[in-house]
């Protein structure tokens, strides 16, 4: 009598097999989402570095005058309800205006505030816009405070802003507060 593999055996190993390249081959299609969702991620870490960092300098400058960096204001007027459409809830049609304006509104307060040069690079980046991001900034002062909140997001997705991640960070009035 001759040992061999029966047409049961066989027909399980190859079952199984089967099994485990499927699973593998299902893997593919998560590792290329991860992989797109991580450079998706990467861009907009870079282009809110590229945003926040220039605001971050200029509401900490050393010579800024309390008088007038304390009175308080917001930017875009309404946050991010401003990036929104009312009548549809979609992102509106140009929300990198939005996010320039108050980059912009944010920038011309704290060059008002400063006493003497004003060292900060004061352009928005638009370079990172040049190759297809969506962004969204909102600033916010509150009166007599001495803390500015800083949001940003950014995606290379349009309509998608609102569900992208927020980068937020605060800066702290650094200047002389007697003047």
């Amino acid at each position: 009598m001759r040992r061999a593999f029966t047409l049961i055996e066989v027909n399980l190993a190859i079952l199984i097999m089967a099994g485990g390249i499927l699973a593998m081959v299902s893997l593919f299609s998560f590792g290329y989402r991860e992989n797109s969702q991580s450079r998706e991620d990467v861009a907009g870490a870079a282009m809110a570095d590229a945003v926040v960092s220039p605001l971050m300098m200029a509401c900490s400058a050393t010579n800024l005058k309390w008088s007038v960096f304390k009175q308080g204001f917001k930017f875009p007027a309404n946050g991010w309800a401003d990036y929104m459409n009312g009548s549809s809830g979609l992102v509106t049609s140009d929300p990198e205006g939005k996010a320039e304006s108050a980059f912009s509104s944010a920038m011309s307060k704290m060059s008002g505030a400063a006493e003497g040069p004003f060292d900060v690079k004061t352009g928005f980046p638009s370079d990172a816009l040049s190759k297809g991001m969506r962004c969204g900034l909102v600033v916010i002062h509150e009166e007599d405070s001495p803390v500015v909140k800083i949001a940003f997001r950014a995606t290379h997705k349009p309509g998608m802003l609102m569900s992208m991640p927020i980068y937020y960070t605060e800066a702290r009035f650094q200047g002389d507060p007697n003047k």
